[in-house]
């Protein structure tokens, strides 16, 4: 029963193919041929001759913009800078007008920056419901933080809000408008706008929730609000879901969210049961993190400075048995001698002396993510 459901789903889709014709197969192979093999020039010509004969209208106009790409390559910038407009200004737009659009102020940008990110300024306008606007939008905003500063990139993105206003990219205006208003030390704004597009554009929707609450609870941390830092990462926190099947929901901000919360709870609120509470659930919940032993033994540190070393060494055992590779398994041997070596432990020997000290797990991520997301060199 199974194998015949799954014939007559193949004959309905081959039914359902559509019948693009010998001659434009045999223009796309050719074109491709002479791609791959350097001859830009051709290849420009053979996708030219499949436009020709290519008898879907998608298919016409990605061979177009194919061409054109080849043409640029094959040195012909002019020529395919004016194909390229030519296929964003078509009205209504082709399947491939922002995108030709984004390519032609590329191509603008090699030779005149002024004049080709002008041109891009143009794509999230002329196609804010499209992917590369929102590319776009990141580009201008970094080229305004090399070109006048964070406040020139504001300029713009607020004069670009209200022209996509409930659009896709309007989310990413929001987002690069928050970030410039964190880096020119307007916190409390900032706060405001992290908040806002949080807000706006929720779980599971919302391309840029995890960073815009985490950038949330910097700026309340700059604030002195540090109980209120705590609720916006236990809020990111609480959208952590379990995969079902193979993979991981996992996502990078999970685990600087928890880490800032344990130290936020130690150094800021001198909370160390909270603390020591936040580093145990990094180790027990977050079972494919690489920091697990590194929770273990920033938790087992801050039981020793209550005075308490029966949980201390109950912590490094646990560390010992479940890591028995760890760099902390001969430290934690020699803090509590009752921990034998696990065998075939590919630990090091001796416990190094920088373990020792006053130490913390270390972020997975850039340690001021606000901050170095917006720098004019960071590549896309």
């Amino acid at each position: 029963m199974k194998r015949t459901l799954v014939f007559a789903a193949l004959l309905v889709t081959a039914a359902c193919a559509p019948k693009r014709g010998d001659e434009y197969q045999k223009n796309v192979a050719e074109a491709q041929r002479a791609y791959h093999a350097g001859r830009f020039a051709d290849a420009a010509k053979s996708f030219d001759e499949a436009a020709k004969t290519a008898k879907v209208p998608r298919d016409a106009v990605y061979m177009r913009y194919e061409a054109a790409l080849a043409r640029a390559r094959a040195g012909d910038v002019a020529g395919a800078a004016r194909e390229l407009r030519a296929l964003a200004a078509e009205k209504p737009p082709n399947p491939y007008s922002a995108s030709a659009a984004f390519k032609a102020a590329e191509l603008a940008i090699a030779s005149d920056e002024n004049a080709g990110y002008a041109e891009l300024a143009r794509v999230p306008v002329d196609f804010p419901d499209d992917g590369f606007a929102q590319v776009a939008v990141v580009r201008l905003a970094r080229w305004d933080d090399a070109h006048g500063g964070p406040a020139r990139a504001l300029a713009r993105l607020d004069e670009l809000r209200p022209l996509v206003k409930g659009k896709n990219v309007e989310q990413t205006v929001a987002f690069e408008r928050a970030k410039r208003l964190a880096v020119l030390g307007r916190t409390q704004e900032a706060r405001d706008a992290y908040l806002d597009v949080a807000a706006r554009w929720p779980y599971p929707f919302g391309s840029y929730l995890d960073d815009s609450l985490y950038a949330a609870s910097e700026m309340e941390e700059k604030l002195g609000h540090d109980k209120e830092a705590i609720a916006l990462l236990e809020r990111l926190l609480s959208y952590r879901e379990v995969s079902s099947f193979m993979g991981s929901y996992e996502r990078p901000k999970y685990i600087p969210a928890i880490l800032r919360v344990a130290k936020l709870y130690e150094e800021k609120l001198h909370d160390r049961p909270k603390a020591r509470e936040a580093l145990h659930r990094l180790y027990k919940e977050f079972t494919t993190s690489t920091l697990r032993d590194d929770a273990l033994w920033r938790e087992a540190e801050l039981w020793k400075k209550d005075g308490d070393t029966s949980t201390m060494c109950d912590r490094l055992s646990t560390l010992a048995s479940d890591f028995p590779d760890s760099r902390y398994v001969p430290c934690a041997m020699e803090r509590c001698p009752g921990i034998k070596r696990p065998s075939k432990s590919k630990a090091p020997a001796t416990c190094h002396g920088y373990l020792t000290r006053e130490t913390e797990p270390h972020d997975e991520q850039s340690p001021n993510p606000t901050v170095d997301t917006v720098r004019p060199d960071d590549p896309k």
